[in-house]
């Protein structure tokens, strides 16, 4: 068994495809945790995982490097959008009174 840090929008799927190389695996990650599968996760709480099967050596060690850690969480609403006069449009977000 090991402990992983949850990173910003990071969900159990994600931990169980970056530290088990297969999503299937979840139900362990969340029984092992006493969480449901569709629970958030707070950006740097410690989850358990158990072992990876070595036959996913390659998957977890392409999600080892942190600009591969999957994040499926996160919302497009959340990323910084645009803003600014260049970007509104009439009638949506920019009124003329």
């Amino acid at each position: 068994m090991n402990k992983v840090k949850v990173y910003n929008g990071q969900t159990l799927i994600d931990i169980a495809v970056q530290e088990l190389g297969d999503p299937a695996r979840v139900m362990e990650v969340a029984e092992l945790n006493d969480m449901n599968v569709t629970d958030e996760l707070v950006s740097g709480a410690m989850v358990i995982v158990p072992v990876f099967d070595k036959s996913k050596r390659s998957h977890v060690i392409l999600f080892a490097d942190p600009a591969n850690r999957p994040a499926s969480g996160l919302n497009i609403n959340e990323a910084a959008l645009p803003e600014g006069i260049g970007y509104w449009y009439l009638e949506n977000d920019f009124i003329v009174q």
